[in-house]
């Protein structure tokens, strides 16, 4: 690499909740950034702040509506064409609703935030992240929800277009246990290019997705999101260790909750899914 490449940290969703708080961290330690977002004013935003606390910092801004299959394919050129090479992707975007919402491709909302739009971001800057086998490995978080563990099942079929659109315990859950299932699913391809791929619950934590009435989370746990879950700062900290590729022995297509390595929901672990969930979302990519 020249002086003047970067080792690039990317992270979806930047401008809030645990998002924000991630970027708080790395900044801090001098990572330098490409903050991925929907709102150009409020990424904006963001990026003048971090270069008034650090100006030496490298930061660069990419809007994109990560429903839009075409705009992230954009997007995966403009990051591609940034000097330098990629050491960390954060999957940290996300969508929880109880309202029936269609991309433009005529994805559901949350299949298309939660689940495709990842695929699609590791698939297209794979190359970009890529290293020799004798370095430190580049490594992919993908944000999982402890949710996941109530689901019996992954049901390929209904993924991408359910009939009835349900909250956190439904079509959430079920997308955060496909991107779950997915970091099993392409972790030794990855491990040719020296990229490691990890699942982590960040654990309940307290942003407007959760306290903000949404009426995806039932009255209940929006009250106890007010008083009991943990602050978005507390659960950042996890993720970013969990991040560490010399972290967990280097492993990858793990998952990791409260900063342990858990055993893969049941309903993710199957080797035999995992390869029907690849070829669902290559086909939806690419026909």
């Amino acid at each position: 690499m020249n002086e003047t490449d970067a080792n690039w940290t990317v992270i979806t969703g930047s401008t809030g909740g645990i998002g924000g708080e991630i970027v708080k961290i790395l900044a801090a330690r001098g990572d330098d950034m490409i903050l991925v977002n929907r709102s150009e004013p409020k990424a904006q935003t963001q990026r003048s702040k971090l270069i008034a606390n650090y100006p030496n910092l490298k930061v660069e801004l990419i809007t994109v509506d990560l429903m839009d299959t075409a705009q992230i394919d954009t997007a995966v050129d403009k990051i591609g064409a940034f000097p330098g090479r990629i050491d960390a992707l954060y999957n940290n975007s996300g969508v929880l609703t109880a309202e029936r919402v269609l991309s433009a491709q005529g994805f559901e909302s949350q299949f298309a935030v939660n689940t495709l739009a990842p695929y699609q971001l590791i698939t297209g800057l794979r190359r970009k992240m890529a290293r020799p086998a004798n370095e430190t490995p580049a490594i992919v978080v993908n944000f999982s929800s402890s949710a996941v563990n109530a689901q019996k099942t992954l049901e390929l079929g209904n993924l991408a277009d359910p009939e009835k659109v349900g909250g956190i315990m439904g079509t959430y859950a079920q997308t955060k246990l496909a991107v779950t299932a997915l970091s099993a699913a392409l972790s030794d391809d990855l491990k040719s290019d020296n990229i490691l791929i990890r699942a982590i619950d960040p654990g309940a934590t307290r942003t407007a997705m959760t306290t903000s009435g949404n009426s995806a989370m039932p009255k209940p746990l929006q009250w106890l999101a007010t008083f009991f879950f943990s602050p978005a700062d507390k659960q950042a900290a996890k993720l970013v260790d969990g991040a560490d590729p010399q972290a967990f022995g280097s492993r990858s297509g793990i998952y990791i909750a409260n900063r342990k390595e858990k055993k893969l929901p049941k309903a993710a672990a199957d080797a035999k899914m995992q390869k029907e969930l690849v070829a669902l979302l290559e086909r939806l990519l690419h026909g």
